[in-house]
This record gives structure tokens, C-alpha cells and sequence, in this order.
């Protein structure tokens, strides 16, 4: 019996880190590995965000560097409103600024994992929320 390759939802950080080849990048790799991974379109735009105010990328380098990778070996999934609504419920039922500071973002990535999905990500507040959800997380540093 063949076995289903393990699926992964990256979340931003971990992924910008892949694009950016940063040091960290083939622990992110090791990690995924052979797995099928996904990424929300919402984390695409916080990734598209970051590597251009943050790294000062051009949207040239961003866009066939994002369609190389993501093109290739990364499924994008849209936020359907299913997807939105259990994304801003996530968000209803768990932020608290001091406490536990999770984004609409980390929402998004968490409502794409539901269903036996694995969260990878560097965000503590997001693999908090991930348990707290029952939804298993690889927390992977990142720079």
C-alpha cells in the first residue's frame, strides 16, 4: 500500500526564507521535504510584502522568483469564504494582544492546515494557536 506523502501549509517567514536562500533555508527545506505544501494566497501577499518593503526586492526579481518556486513545488491555495470564515473565527476565538498575538495571517495558514495538514512556521503565537486547534505544527527557526 502506497503511502500519502505528508502535507505541509507554509507560513511566511519559513518561506521567505526559502526564497531569500537564508541560512536557514535547508532546515526549512529538511523539513518539508518530500511533502506535498501549500500555501495560502493571503501568506503569498505577506511574503510579496515582506520581500519588498523589508529586503527591497523589485516586483520583477519577486514575481519569477515566487513563480519559480511556487510555480513548481508549492500549491497556492485562494481564500474561498469557508476558508475566511473559519479564518476570521480562529481569529475571534484566539487573539489577545499580550497574550497571544495571532494575525489574521497566521488565521489564514491555520484555517488551510485544518483537516490533517501540518503547520510549518518560526511563529510561536501561530504554533500555539496550532495546538490549541489540534493541528499539528514543525516549528522551524528562522534569521
Amino acid at each position: 500500500m502506497a503511502r500519502r506523502p505528508r502535507r505541509v501549509v507554509l507560513d511566511a517567514a519559513p518561506l521567505i526564507a526559502l526564497l531569500r536562500e537564508e541560512p536557514n533555508a535547508p532546515r526549512v527545506a529538511e523539513v518539508v521535504g518530500d511533502a506535498h505544501a501549500s500555501v495560502s494566497t493571503v501568506t503569498l501577499a505577506e511574503v510579496v510584502d515582506v520581500l519588498e518593503r523589508v529586503h527591497d526586492w523589485s516586483a520583477r526579481t519577486i514575481a519569477e522568483t515566487v513563480q519559480g518556486v511556487l510555480g513548481v513545488a508549492v500549491e497556492l491555495v485562494p481564500p474561498s469564504p469557508e476558508l475566511a470564515v473559519r479564518a476570521g473565527s480562529l481569529r475571534a476565538r484566539h487573539y489577545r494582544r499580550r497574550a497571544n498575538d495571532v494575525s489574521l495571517g497566521d488565521c489564514f495558514v491555520l484555517a488551510t492546515a485544518a483537516g490533517g495538514h501540518t503547520v510549518v512556521t518560526s511563529d510561536r503565537a501561530l504554533a500555539r494557536t496550532a495546538r490549541l486547534e489540534r493541528i499539528d505544527v514543525e516549528l522551524v527557526p528562522t534569521a
